[in-house]
């Protein structure tokens, strides 16, 4: 199954560019880089300066960019909007979770 806005929340996030776009850490907003690795509850983001952070889930929204895969358009990103309340949980047993079609629509576009 190829990654796609729609099914973000069961594949592996560790690689994405992200951003954290609103949180209740106001110190941890605007804070943007690429996912190295991935707890139950956590994401470690490293920065471009090369410092890592590490971001609770909960209460953090992130903004994804996924790659589109064309190669006549290298630079064009498709950026998808995830409340981190759906990513908690170890991230082996999320990829396999079904969730309901009320919870995908907390997913923007």
């Amino acid at each position: 199954m190829q990654l796609s806005p729609g099914n973000l929340i069961h594949h592996e996030i560790i690689g994405l560019e992200t951003e954290v776009v609103d949180s209740s850490n106001f110190s941890q907003i605007g804070i943007k880089g690429k996912v190295i690795d991935e707890t139950k509850n956590t994401l470690s983001i490293q920065l471009e300066k090369g410092l890592t952070k590490i971001i609770a889930k909960s209460h953090t929204h992130f903004l994804f960019n996924l790659p589109t895969g064309r190669r006549y358009l290298p630079g064009s990103k498709i950026q998808v909007k995830v409340d981190g309340t759906l990513l908690l949980s170890q991230p082996e047993n999320r990829i396999q979770t079904k969730f309901k079609k009320s919870i995908r629509r907390r997913i923007d576009l």
